[in-house]
Parts: structure tokens; C-alpha cells; sequence
């Protein structure tokens, strides 16, 4: 069997392939093979999504020529984005080279089992599975230079850039680390006493790069502009991404911030939180809603954490200290540690166990039903809302309270 034959099967198999089902397959497969390696990778949204349109770009432009006598490998831009994405995370370059293995781990698993099943033919299919070997390891290996190469750029130029030790000192309070020798949170510039709320702001891929981070940088100054707030502190989180930090002296009102300029721009808004610890607890629920906007058809271009906290704590974004949040958020003065509080806090309970019935609540307890509605109306003195504006949220904290008991209160 020549090799003629491995080449002309291999390009009717490559206009297969490239349909949105058929790709989806190949995607999902590489995935896997990088999570297994790296799974940190595919957790953050605005990497994976880097990770992914590499991937994608690769494997069509891969398909595009693998037939052709003459093969010809050139790396795609999606995947010199996100080198550079790699690169501005501060990853090292083994990172960079083990997940192309990896995913090149990933593909090779899924097309042998592909063609086992589209080739009946022995002798054939051990031709094409030589003949595909051989090219996608060629692909990889001559795409990697120039994909390393533009790594290596991005690293040199961040690492001599006064951006890359405001970038190493927010890495550092993000992972609760001392601050690097050079700086500390003090020297960013940003007034990390006051309420905290964090920006994590992305475009399309319609978007060419180059136009991405002034795009992300302005639309981040406007937002802080609307809360009355100084200019942001603000950090690239990759190609075509940037996190940011509004801090004010009080607490701001962001239910209506203005909207990106562009149906290509989207950003994602953590609730204010005071102080370093804010600055971290803001960004991880901000990153929690990039990543359900993400995880969406289409991507609003504003989502707020407020709006989406219980579908992040359903679907990934849920530890203990999110449920602790969520508790001191939720229930206010009414997460007190004291006796008669906590009698309150049983009172909403039972009262949202009992579908809302003062009656039911009343014999559930043994008290009169006037002693339930004194309770209640407490409780959501308490709270300062009343309990149906807030009642899935509310329930929930309290069925949490419920499991894990006082672990969950702030300090007294």
C-alpha cells in the first residue's frame, strides 16, 4: 500500500472533520489529555478559552493541508495568542511545551480509535496511521518554534516592562504570598484599605490583540469614572483579557455599571469587598462569573457575581470560604453568634422549611404564631431586607449554617 493511498484517504477524512460535531470531538478529546496534565489549565476560564481557540485553529488548519503532497506547517495566530496568554500569566515555557505534548497525547488516543473503526483495511489503515503521525509530529515540532519563539518575546518584553512587578506583586497578594522584594502592596498605587471590586474583562477573538488591551484598559477606566473611584489598578491577564480593581471609601452601588462599547467586549464584576482580603474574595468571584458567562451561548457583555453567585456555587466555584461569604452576605447582623440570633436564624429556617406558613412555623416550634411574626419581622430588621427579596439565597445560607454549624459566622 503506498503512501499515495494514505494521502488521498486522509484528505476525504479531513473534509469529514471539519464539521462543528466532528472538531467538537477532537476538542473535547485534547482537553481531557491537557486536564489530566494540567488541570489548573481548564479551571480558568479565560486560559482555557485561549487553550481552546489554539487548539481549534491548529486541527483546522492542520485539516486544511494534511492531504496535500506538499505539507507546508504554519503555526495559526489563535495559537501565537496563546503563547502570549501563557507567557503574561508568567507559566514557564516547560508549561507551555508539556501541554502542546499533551494535547498532541490527547489527539493521537482519539484518532487511533478512528480510524480502528473507519478502516477496515489493515494494511491501509497502518499506512495513514504512519503517514498522520508523521505529519502531526512535523506540524508540532515546526510550530513550536515559532510558537516558543513568540513566548520567549512576550516573556522578555513583560519581564522588562514596569507592568511585570505591579503583575508579580498582585500574583502574590492573589495567592496570600509575601509581596516580591521589589514591591509591596503599598507601591501599586492603589488604595488597598478601601472597598475593593473587581474587574475581569475580556474580548471576542474578533478582536484583533493589538486592539484588545486599550480596548480593556479604557472600558476599565470608565467603569471607575461611573463609581466616582480613581483610575483602576489594572493588570493583562492575557492576549485579549485584563483583570482590574475599582477601590472606593465606601462601598459602591454596581448594579447599573455602563456597558463595554463593543457586543465583542465583556466584563465580569465581583461584589465589593473591603480591604486585601476583598481584593482577593472580589477577583475569585469575578473570575467565577467570567466563567459562567463563558460557559454560555453568548456571553453577555456584563455579568455580575450577585447575579450568578448560586449557579458558580453549583457548578464549580463552590469551597468553604465562598459558602462563608455567602453566609456574612447573605444574612448581614443576622449571622450574629449570639443565643437570641441564633433563635432568629431558626425561625427563617423552619418559617422557609414551612413554605412560608406562619401557622406551620408556629407549631414546628411550639410558640404562638404572634411570637413567629415578632420573630421574623426581627430577623429581617436584622438583614435590612425582607426575607422574600432574598429567599433561595437566604435559604441556602441557612441550610449551609445547618451542616457545618458556627464554623460559618464571622469572628465575634
Amino acid at each position: 500500500m503506498d503512501k499515495a493511498s494514505a494521502l488521498e484517504w486522509l484528505t476525504a477524512f479531513a473534509l469529514r472533520m471539519r464539521s462543528e460535531s466532528a472538531s467538537e470531538l477532537v476538542l473535547s478529546a485534547v482537553d481531557s489529555a491537557i486536564q489530566e496534565t494540567f488541570p489548573q489549565f481548564l479551571a480558568d476560564a479565560e486560559l482555557h478559552r485561549e487553550v481552546r481557540a489554539a487548539t481549534r485553529a491548529h486541527w483546522l488548519s492542520f485539516l486544511a493541508v494534511v492531504g496535500r503532497t506538499r505539507f507546508e506547517p504554519r503555526p495559526p495566530t489563535e495559537a501565537v495568542d496563546g503563547a502570549r496568554t501563557v507567557a503574561r500569566r508568567g507559566y514557564g515555557v516547560d508549561m507551555l511545551l508539556k501541554t502542546y505534548r499533551a494535547a498532541q497525547r490527547g489527539l493521537w488516543r482519539y484518532i487511533t480509535q478512528v480510524l480502528n473503526q473507519q478502516i477496515p483495511d489493515a494494511e491501509l489503515r497502518g499506512v495513514v496511521l504512519i503517514t498522520f503521525w508523521e505529519r502531526s509530529t512535523l506540524w508540532l515540532d515546526n510550530c513550536l518554534d515559532d510558537i516558543v519563539a513568540a513566548y520567549m518575546n512576550e516573556r522578555e518584553h513583560h519581564t522588562h516592562d514596569s507592568d511585570a512587578h505591579r503583575t508579580a506583586t498582585v500574583q502574590a497578594i492573589l495567592h496570600g504570598e509575601p509581596a516580591p522584594t521589589a514591591d509591596s502592596p503599598d507601591d501599586l498605587g492603589h488604595p488597598m484599605d478601601e472597598f475593593q471590586t473587581a474587574l475581569v474583562l475580556w474580548t471576542d477573538r474578533e478582536v484583533p490583540a493589538r486592539q484588545a488591551t486599550q480596548l480593556l484598559r479604557e472600558h476599565a477606566t470608565h467603569i471607575a469614572n461611573s463609581l466616582g473611584a480613581p483610575p483602576p489598578l489594572l493588570v493583562s491577564s492575557g492576549a485579549h483579557g485584563m483583570w482590574a480593581w475599582v477601590g472606593t471609601p465606601h462601598r459602591p452601588e454596581t448594579a447599573d455599571l455602563p456597558a463595554p462599547p463593543t457586543t465583542h467586549t465583556h466584563v465580569a464584576v465581583g461584589i465589593p469587598c473591603p480591604g486585601v482580603d476583598g481584593f482577593r474574595r472580589s477577583h475569585l468571584e469575578a473570575r467565577a462569573a467570567q466563567r459562567i458567562a463563558t460557559s454560555a451561548c453568548h456571553a453577555a457583555t456584563v455579568t455580575a457575581y450577585q447575579d450568578v453567585d448560586l449557579v458558580c456555587l453549583l457548578t464549580g466555584d463552590g469551597n468553604i470560604d465562598s459558602v462563608r461569604a455567602l453566609v456574612e452576605r447573605e444574612l448581614g447582623r443576622l449571622a450574629d453568634r449570639s443565643e437570641p440570633v441564633a433563635r432568629l436564624r431558626d425561625t427563617v429556617r423552619e418559617f422557609l422549611y414551612a413554605r412560608g406558613s406562619i401557622n406551620a412555623t408556629a407549631n414546628l416550634l411550639g410558640v404562638h404564631p404572634n411570637t413567629i411574626r415578632y420573630r421574623l419581622q426581627q430577623a429581617e430588621r436584622r438583614m435590612g431586607h425582607p426575607i422574600e427579596r432574598r429567599r433561595v439565597h437566604i435559604e441556602l445560607a441557612l441550610r449551609c449554617l445547618e451542616i457545618y454549624g458556627d464554623e460559618l459566622l464571622p469572628a465575634p
